[in-house]
């Protein structure tokens, strides 16, 4: 063998290295088998299998509806529990004819989830689809949803108001502790009770009685609101027999309070909180003339006294202008407890209306005809007004004395002839106050003092007295009345001295 020179070593190596890489390239661009390429995961999908209406097999775990659920059968159960998402299946599995396969889209936005249903001979296979993998994230997000409706779905059992839910197909497919505390046939009555139920987006409420099942105890009441929801319609009931009673009691009592008033002479009108007549007895209409079916209709305030001021049993207002504002301010008096007014009308009647409030706001009328309580109070007015002309027109000086020695009344000529007014101070004058006038007047006499003695004592007194420089003489009498009062009579006689005088020389 030759020896291979150093340039041919080189030569040799430097092909060797090239066809070391082309190989390295090649082997690049060809596909590697033995690298498997992940799968992804396949769609989640539930099983169920019937024979008939009865569940004979799935693999939805604990998932599938416990006997809890208010369904007959299995299938029903079924129907339930994915009615909310896929509309209305099937009512009988028995109406799929073999070799038929039936899919349900859901109904809710954004749910990729359908349901398929394909028939044999002997049976019936439901599959749910999900549509989407079942990656950890979104079994999480499930799971935490769950978790949020379990708080209100306790809060809902708990509840102390009866709440129910029927399906599409009339069907109990949800109720709380509270309903399911009724009687088995109670939520069918009560729900039946509405009639009609409300279209989507409408809300209806009503009060319905429910009779005892056995008739001992007396009848339940509730406000009854049901709603329209995607799953159906939701039954809220509020109990309020006690509520009811004692309207009921409410209404007895102003029953008892009618029969109590029907009897009294003084006309009543009671209006509520919201001004409208709640309550008025037979003499208001015998005292306003108006009529019974106007008053029984239950009319407010300003329409009560507009009736009022038409058939003229109130003053025609002068200003007609501030008539409402007037009426207002009456009712804010009455309800402070601070109206009360005199009405004469034009038939020559008085009416005194009194204003008083009441509790929650109400208010009442007092209508009372003093129209003989007036006409007495004149006829006193003008028998004193005569009383006191006949008194003032005698030529004595009179005054009537009170058991404790005050001026009870007395003559202008008494006034006169003591330099006194007693009009001004009435009330403050008393027997010193006499005494001391007299004294003034006529300080010539020294019977004074024994009159105001004989005043005091009760001892009835008459004398004379002289005046001096020819002023004639004064006739003073005391005379006891009776029950501690006495009348004073002071009377001047020097125009009689003077003509007895004259009669006497002729």
């Amino acid at each position: 063998m030759a020896t291979m020179t150093i340039t041919e070593i080189a030569a040799l190596l430097a092909g060797a290295m090239l066809v070391s890489l082309a190989v390295i390239w090649l082997a690049g661009l060809l596909p590697n088998p033995a690298r498997p390429r992940p799968d992804r995961p396949a769609a989640p999908q539930c099983h169920f299998l019937f024979r008939g209406a009865t569940l004979i097999d799935h693999d939805a775990g604990a998932l599938w509806p416990d006997e809890s659920d208010a369904a007959d059968d299995d299938w029903s159960r079924f129907r339930n529990w994915l009615g909310f998402r896929f509309g209305d299946l099937p009512v009988d599995p028995h109406g799929i004819t073999a070799g038929q396969s039936l899919t349900f889209d859901s109904t809710l936005p954004d749910d990729p989830a359908r349901l398929e249903l394909q028939a044999s001979a002997r049976s019936l296979r439901a599959t749910l689809h999900e549509g989407g993998p079942s990656c950890p994230a979104h079994l999480h997000e499930g799971r935490r949803r769950l978790m949020v409706l379990d708080v209100p779905k306790a809060a809902l059992h708990a509840a102390p108001q009866p709440v129910w839910i029927l399906g599409q197909d009339g069907h109990l497919i949800w109720q709380n502790d509270a309903a399911g505390a009724f009687p088995s046939d109670s939520i069918a009555r009560m729900s039946a009770a509405l009639g009609p139920l409300p279209e989507p987006t409408d809300t209806r409420t009503q009060r319905i009685s429910l009779p005892d099942a056995d008739g001992t105890a007396p009848d339940r009441w509730f406000d009854l609101t049901v709603t329209r929801m995607q799953a159906g319609h939701a039954f809220y009931a509020c109990d309020v027999t006690a509520l009811v009673s004692a309207e009921s009691a409410q209404r007895d009592f102003v029953q008892t309070l009618g029969r109590t008033f029907a009897d009294l002479p003084t006309g009543l009108a009671v209006f509520d909180r919201a001004k409208s007549l709640a309550l008025f007895n037979p003499a208001l209409i015998d005292l306003t003339g108006l009529p019974a079916g106007f008053l029984s209709a239950r009319p407010n305030v300003m329409s009560f006294f507009d009736m009022l001021r038409d058939a003229q049993v109130m003053p025609e207002p002068k200003n007609y202008a501030n008539w409402r504002s007037q009426i207002n301010d009456m009712v804010s008096a009455a309800r402070g407890g601070l109206y009360q007014d005199c009405w004469s009308l034009a038939t020559g009647q008085t009416y005194r209306i009194t204003g008083r409030p009441h509790p929650n706001g109400a208010v009442a009328f007092l209508f009372e005809d003093i129209s003989l309580e007036v006409s007495e109070a004149r006829n006193h007015r003008s028998e004193m007004d005569l009383r006191q002309a006949v008194i003032d027109n005698l030529d004595a000086a009179i005054a009537v004395l009170s058991p404790d020695h005050r001026l009870m009344f007395c003559n202008a000529g008494f006034g006169t002839l003591l330099g006194i007014d007693p009009d001004s101070s009435l009330a403050d004058t008393r027997l010193r106050d006499i005494v001391s006038a007299c004294q003034a007047r006529f300080p010539q006499s020294t019977l004074w003092p024994i009159l105001e003695r004989q005043i005091a004592t009760g001892a009835p007194l008459s004398e004379r007295i002289r005046l001096a420089q020819g002023a004639g003489q004064l006739d003073l009498r005391h005379i006891p009345l009776g029950r501690g009062n006495t009348m004073l009579s002071l009377c001047h006689h020097a125009a009689k001295d003077a003509a007895l005088m004259q009669e006497r020389t002729g």
